[in-house]
C-alpha cells in the first residue's frame, strides 16, 4: 500500500486528498454513478488477532453510523466494503478545506460568520443525535468548508451508537483540547458532549485562539476541568453579551448546564444574533427587522427563508437576514442566496422554486403567492423515503422528495417518483422494495 492503486472497488483512484497513522484518503471516481468521491481505506492490515477484529467491528459500525445521519451539513456515505483485506468507505467528495486549514492560512471570521457557520454545525449534530449517534470528536479538523463557507462535518469514525458496546465507559477518544470534561475522564457521553465541543470550536473562531490553551495533555485537562476561559468579551469587542451567554452555558463544565440538544443551542444563538449583529468591521449594530417600508416585507422573507432551508438548512435565517441588508429586489435575493448551496444543480432548482414563487425579478410590493401544495405525508414517512433515496443519490435526496411532494398524488406515487431518479434497474427495486405498505404490491 506504499503507492496509490488504480482503483479500490469499482472506484477509479484520482489522488491523495490526505494520510494519516491509520489509512489514507483517495479522490476517486464512480464511473457507475458518474460522480466524483472520497475513499477512506484504512490500514487495518497493520492490526492483527483480536485487535483487528475489534477494529474491522468499529470500523463497520463507523459505516453503519454516518449512512444513519442524513442532513445536509454532514458528509454522506455511500459505500462500505473490503479492499485487500481493508475496510474502506466511500463518501461524499467536499471541494474544499477543512476549519483547521483555514486557520492556518491565516482566515479570520467576523462574528456574522462564526454564527453562520456554527448554526450548520449544530443542524448536523441535531441530526445525528435524533438517530442516536454521538460524534466524539467535534474539532476544526472534522469541519470541512465548501464554497460560500458551507459547512459538512466529517468523520463519524469515533461516534458512539447506542447499544454498539464497542465504545465502553472508560475509553478516552477524542482531541484533549476539544473534549469534554466528562468525556476526558472516561465517562459515557451524549450529545450534550458534542455541543461542549462545538462550544469550543466557536469560542476559537470567535477569540482566534482555544479557551483551554495548553501545552501538554495535562495543562490542558487541568484547565478544562477546574478554570474558566478567557472573558472572551476582551478577546473580540464585537462578541455581544448575549452570545457571551451562549458560548458559557455550551462550556458549562457539567453536561447538565449546558443546552439540552444542538436545537434549543441553535435557537439561543437565532436570538443573541437578533439582539446584536457584527458587521466586518466588529462594530455592533442591531439587525433591522424586516418590515413595511424596508425592500422585503416579513410575507416574502418568511416564504424565501423556508425555500432556502430544504437546501441548507437552519442556517438559512442568518443568511437571509444578512442578506436583505444588501439588495432590493427579489431577484438579486435569490442570487445572493444561490451562492450558499454548494451544489450547481441545487443552486439553478433554488432560483427557479424562488422565481416561480414571485414571478421573479419583481421586488417587495408584489405579494407572496400561496405556499405550493404539499403532499399530507407524516414526518416518520418522510424521513424513511429521504433516508432511502440517499442510499442511491445522495444528499441532493431532501430536495427531490421536497419537489416531488408538490406533485405526487399519493404516498405510493412519491416513491415512484423518486425511483425515476435512480440510475441502476436493480437500485430502483431494491428502493422501491422498502416503501411496504404505503406502496403497490
Amino acid at each position: 500500500m506504499s503507492g496509490s492503486p488504480e482503483s479500490i472497488g469499482r472506484y477509479r483512484i484520482e489522488g491523495v486528498l490526505g494520510r494519516g497513522a491509520m489509512g489514507v484518503i483517495y479522490r476517486a471516481h464512480d464511473p457507475e454513478i458518474d460522480r466524483r468521491v472520497a475513499i477512506k481505506l484504512i490500514r487495518a492490515d497493520l492490526l492483527d488477532g483480536k485487535e483487528r477484529a475489534e477494529y474491522l467491528e468499529r470500523f463497520r459500525r463507523e459505516a453503519q453510523a454516518a449512512g444513519r445521519c442524513s442532513h445536509p451539513n454532514i458528509v454522506a456515505v455511500y459505500d462500505f466494503a473490503m479492499h485487500g483485506g481493508n475496510p474502506f468507505l466511500a463518501m461524499e467528495f467536499v471541494d474544499g478545506i477543512s476549519l483547521g486549514q483555514a486557520y492556518e492560512r491565516g482566515t479570520n471570521f467576523t462574528v456574522t460568520d462564526a454564527i453562520a457557520l456554527m448554526q450548520q454545525i449544530l443542524g448536523a449534530l441535531g441530526a445525528a443525535h435524533a438517530t442516536g449517534v454521538v460524534h466524539r470528536d467535534i474539532k476544526p479538523a472534522n469541519i470541512l468548508l465548501a464554497s460560500g463557507n458551507f459547512v459538512k462535518v466529517t468523520d463519524f469514525g469515533i461516534s458512539r451508537v447506542g447499544g454498539a458496546g464497542l465504545t465502553q465507559a472508560g475509553a478516552l477518544i477524542g482531541t484533549p483540547s476539544y473534549m469534554s470534561p466528562e468525556q476526558c475522564r472516561g465517562e459515557v457521553v451524549d450529545g450534550r458532549s458534542d455541543l461542549f465541543s462545538a462550544g469550543v470550536v466557536f469560542y476559537e473562531m470567535l477569540a482566534g485562539q482555544r479557551p483551554f490553551p495548553g501545552r501538554s495533555f495535562e495543562e490542558v485537562w487541568h484547565r478544562l476541568m477546574h478554570e474558566a476561559p478567557a472573558d472572551i468579551t476582551t478577546l473580540n469587542a464585537g462578541v455581544s453579551a448575549a452570545l457571551k451567554r451562549v458560548v458559557g452555558r455550551a462550556l458549562a463544565k457539567t453536561a447538565d448546564a449546558r443546552f439540552a440538544s444542538a436545537a434549543e443551542m441553535a435557537a439561543a444563538l437565532t436570538a443573541a444574533a437578533g439582539e446584536g449583529v457584527v458587521d466586518e468591521a466588529t462594530v455592533i449594530r442591531p439587525m433591522p427587522a424586516p418590515v413595511s417600508g424596508s425592500a422585503f416585507d416579513a410575507a416574502v422573507v418568511s416564504t424565501i427563508e423556508r425555500t432556502l432551508t430544504q437546501y441548507v438548512g437552519p442556517i438559512a435565517h442568518v443568511l437571509v437576514q444578512s442578506a436583505i441588508r444588501r439588495v432590493d429586489s427579489i431577484e438579486a435575493l435569490s442570487a445572493s442566496l444561490a451562492g450558499s448551496i454548494t451544489r450547481a444543480g441545487e443552486r439553478e432548482l433554488f432560483i427557479a422554486e424562488v422565481n416561480r414563487q414571485f414571478g421573479g425579478g419583481v421586488t417587495q410590493q408584489r405579494p407572496a403567492v400561496a405556499a405550493v401544495r404539499q403532499l399530507e405525508i407524516s414526518a416518520a414517512e418522510r424521513a424513511r423515503v429521504q433516508t432511502e433515496l440517499t442510499r442511491y443519490i445522495g444528499p441532493v435526496a431532501n430536495v427531490l422528495v421536497q419537489r416531488e411532494m408538490a406533485k405526487a398524488e399519493s404516498v405510493a406515487d412519491l416513491w415512484d417518483r423518486l425511483a425515476r431518479r435512480i440510475e441502476r434497474e436493480d437500485e430502483r427495486r431494491a428502493f422501491l422494495g422498502k416503501r411496504g405498505l404505503c406502496g403497490r404490491p
